[in-house]
């Protein structure tokens, strides 16, 4: 064992210095490395690294025994926004396969490294390694991502050939910076009238409040006001500026906090400002506020409807009550009409007589005689005949 170091925290990398004694070159010198987790356990060797040694204390730098590859990028700019995938190339040089034809076989790249120099750190560590195959198409390309924030860095590449006291790193590749952003929604920018006074109101996204919102005017890098939004609110409200054009374009940003980076999103859409002539409150010539129209029109439909609605349940009920009511009564009556079947007799005796009648004396005989031969109850009684 050379060196080890013992970690504070939990570290996905650590760097070495080693001092190689230059005099004693004989002996190959061959590194490799472990770790041991919280658990105790020692990982597997990491693959040899042999670091060989130029005998000539001032090598020349425009003719290097092996010429540095380069490296590409899908994003050209170099910033990307969080959650896309870098797509990075480390190509050979053409060098390798010009004149020295005869030795191309023998340089011929084994295995491609890509390695990154973080921020802050100032550590190199190998983010992925590209074994040079038939079973892999396309050597020297890697994919990172989706990119999550922490890959931002300097990135290069080199490549390794295989000699014979081992493999031999090329020189470095070019740098290529990476930027990492945030993909904050896109602010919006309107022209409000607040006690007869105009102002610019920049709108962010309610995920982010407490931001910082900046205004520009178009084709202009530095903002014209900036506003420090209170940790409950997401927009902020800019007083026109003093145009010097008859009409000005400005468009907003807002700025927030996420760990120790500050980032932006985009740039709003450019909205037109007239100088002196403030715009209509609505787009279209009639002024009418046709979404409060309708929203009404929508209310008083859904109103009509309720009442309908509660009108016809309430008509069912009624019709239903008033169809038991009467099933009730006419179960009532001839239950009262079965119950009179029993009576046999209902004679209506006459009252009154007149004087003839009494002189005649034979009532009783006259009273038989004009007794009626049919019976108003006949229906619940047999017929009446009469005695001779």
């Amino acid at each position: 064992m050379v060196h080890s170091q013992e970690l504070q925290s939990v570290a996905e990398e650590v760097q070495f210095t080693v001092r190689v004694n230059a005099e004693v070159s004989v002996q190959r010198e061959l590194f490799c490395c472990l770790y041991m987790n919280q658990e105790g356990r020692y990982s597997a060797f990491s693959p040899y690294l042999e670091l060989e040694h130029q005998k000539d204390p001032a090598p020349t730098r425009s003719t290097p025994s092996f010429p540095p590859p380069v490296l590409s990028v899908q994003t050209s700019t170099g910033v990307v926004k969080r959650g896309e995938t870098l797509s990075f190339s480390c190509s050979v040089p053409t060098l390798l396969s010009g004149p020295q034809s005869q030795s191309t076989s023998k340089n011929k790249p084994v295995a491609f490294l890509l390695l990154r120099n973080a921020e802050g750190s100032g550590t190199t560590s190998i983010i992925s390694t590209s074994p040079v195959s038939n079973r892999e198409p396309q050597p020297g390309v890697f994919t990172v991502g989706p990119v999550r924030g922490g890959e931002e860095g300097e990135y290069t590449c080199l490549y390794q050939i295989t000699k014979r006291r081992g493999l031999v790193n090329s020189t470095v590749s070019n740098m290529i910076q990476i930027t990492v952003t945030d993909a904050l929604p896109v602010p919006t920018l309107v022209l409000q009238q607040q006690t007869d006074v105009w102002h610019l109101l920049c709108t962010g996204s309610p995920a982010y409040p407490g931001a910082v919102f900046s205004l520009y005017l178009a084709d202009n890098e530095f903002p014209v006001s900036t506003h420090h939004a209170t940790l409950i609110h997401h927009q902020a409200t800019f007083p026109v500026p003093v145009q010097e054009t008859p009409v000005a374009l400005y468009h907003c940003q807002y700025s927030v906090l996420l760990g120790k980076k500050w980032s932006s999103s985009e740039h709003s859409l450019p909205l037109a400002v007239t100088r002196g002539i403030p715009p209509p409150p609505s787009q279209d010539g009639s002024g009418v506020d046709w979404p409060l129209v309708l929203g009404s029109f929508s209310a008083v439909v859904l109103f009509l409807f309720s009442v309908a609605l509660v009108a016809m349940v309430v008509r069912r009920k009624v019709k239903a009550a008033a169809e038991e009511k009467k099933k009730r009564q006419d179960a009532k009556f001839w239950t009262q009409v079965h119950a009179k079947d029993h009576v046999v007799d209902l004679t209506l005796r006459r009252t009154s007589f007149n004087s003839q009648e009494w002189a005649s004396g034979d009532t009783t005989t006259e009273t038989t005689s004009r007794s009626p031969l049919w019976n108003s109850l006949s229906t619940f009684t047999t017929p009446i005949h009469p005695i001779h």
